[in-house]
């Protein structure tokens, strides 16, 4: 073993025993990344966008980051049915031959608690002695290196019945994350004093001097075995309603079963639920550049900056600008003599925020909510199980859209009672169903789908199925789909 003394924390690295990939992963990706409007929305959150430092959205980053210590086939993912579509296309990028079983769709939201245990539960019994590693989808790390080093490290702890947390050392007094104080010093890392709430400015400077705190990161390790025995412990009714379903005969990766599950039960976060409440939690600190990209704040300090302080991205032109964030998806953006600013652009949207306000973004997706825009949740383009639609022009009377499915796939059968739809084939051949009639539709055909009608549109070809999808009707709310 190899003692190391860094800032404070006394760290032992020892040989890991992960040559083989015994560790098992469990990806949390269900958020929704509000401070970060207008790129991140609800059905698409920033977790399935390019906001690191590689082409890969940040859950890609994450599931790369792990391909050193863990096999594809012992990740697990827990989502959001709303997300399902992007789950699936980001999945099949990274693994073309993934478990669908592996991924786990919660049909509602109640937060990590829930989202943890039904993955433990998901892992097979001869295999609950593994660490497993549970993390966000949506964090970036720069140095792979070290985080793939402190996951060897962990083992130990794990492996002694410990859940072990990682804290990462603050280079700044951040008033917007939770931390961990360090306790009795142990093997490997410290037992865990206190989780402490976000702090006010003051505390976090105190906090920075002290080697007694870290940054609470989310990335937790402990084996099945350890997991399930602290839920047994702290939140028994949690864990009884899950077994309850398990014990009778009920198959818990059936999405009625797990419905019926989440219906009965309360949100709650692993925090609160279990961590602080157990005498079983060790923190190892970790020396690596993180951040959980919570604001457009933060996405500046961790990116790469131009001589006048500037974050460009996409098609930008500025003059006399400095210390400013400037993103653009389409559209030239164009800024004079401007500091400190954060300008963020896309296809229906433009958000222009003082820097030091950038919190301030979640209050006004609220309000956005609020008046039932839906700007605070599609972008034009969504994606889908199927495919993805791209909204071209709408009113209130009538919405155009590009529709893309992928081949072997089809939307469901459907219907609506306030709209009439037009589809026109502009490449591929459309398998039609239409009432009792199925038909097939070359390039340059269309079909019209009259109100009230039961309809169906899928794509039996080898090539992506596009369309030109014409909704027409007094209402064309996402509410008036009758699925069958």
């Amino acid at each position: 073993m190899v003692e190391m003394k860094n800032l404070g924390f006394r760290i032992i690295t020892k040989p890991s025993t992960s040559a083989n990939k015994i560790m098992i992963a469990m990806i949390l990706a269900g958020g929704t990344g509000t401070r970060l409007w207008p790129y991140s929305r609800s059905m698409t959150p920033k977790q399935f966008l390019n906001l690191g430092s590689t082409h890969e959205s940040l859950f890609q980053e994450t599931c790369s980051r792990l391909e050193p210590l863990v096999s594809p086939e012992k990740i697990y993912v827990v989502g959001s049915n709303e997300h399902l579509g992007e789950l699936q296309q980001q999945m099949l990028q990274m693994f073309p031959d993934y478990n669908p079983e592996q991924l786990l769709v919660e049909p509602m939201s109640r937060n990590t608690a829930p989202a943890i245990l039904w993955g433990i539960l998901q892992i097979p019994e001869n295999q609950r002695q593994q660490p497993v590693v549970i993390l966000a989808s949506d964090h970036l790390i720069k140095a792979p290196e070290n985080f793939i080093s402190a996951l060897k490290s962990a083992e130990l702890l794990a492996s002694s019945g410990y859940i072990v947390t990682f804290g990462i050392r603050p280079d700044r007094p951040e008033t917007g994350y939770g931390y961990i104080k360090a306790g009795e010093a142990l093997e490997v890392g410290f037992k865990v004093a206190d989780f402490v709430e976000k702090p006010d400015q003051a505390t976090a400077e105190a906090y920075l001097e002290s080697s007694d705190y870290t940054w609470n990161a989310s990335i937790f390790m402990a084996t099945a075995e350890t997991w399930l025995d602290e839920f047994r412990k702290h939140a028994p009714e949690l864990l009884a309603a899950f077994e309850k379903k398990s014990t009778a005969g009920k198959d818990l990766a059936d999405p009625e079963n797990i419905r019926e599950i989440y219906e009965s039960i309360e949100a709650d976060s692993i925090d609160y639920a279990l961590l602080e409440k157990s005498k079983n939690v060790a923190v190892l600190p970790v020396e690596m550049e993180w951040s959980d990209l919570g604001s457009w704040e933060s996405i500046y300090q961790v990116s790469e900056k131009d001589a006048q302080g500037n974050v460009l991205r996409g098609n930008v032109i500025s003059h006399d600008t400095h210390n400013s964030l400037i993103f653009s998806s389409k559209k030239l953006v164009t800024s004079i003599g401007v500091d400190n600013l954060i300008i963020v652009e896309t296809d229906d949207a433009l958000l222009v925020c003082d820097m030091s306000r950038s919190q301030d973004v979640k209050k006004l997706v609220e309000t956005l909510k609020k008046e039932d825009r839906h700007e605070y949740k599609f972008h034009t383009r969504v994606m889908r199980p199927w495919g993805s639609a791209t909204t071209i022009l709408e009113n209130k009377f009538y919405r155009i859209r590009m529709l893309e499915i992928m081949p072997g796939k089809s939307m469901s059968l459907q219907r609506h009672q306030q709209r009439s739809e037009h589809w026109v084939v502009l490449q591929g051949i459309a398998d039609v169903q239409r009432g009792d009639e199925k038909v097939f539709l070359k390039e340059n055909e269309s079909a019209y789908i009259p109100i009230g009608i039961p309809h169906r549109l899928g794509n039996s070809e080898k090539i992506t199925l596009q369309i030109i999808e014409v909704q027409q009707g007094q209402y064309l709310g996402y509410d008036d789909i009758e699925r069958l």
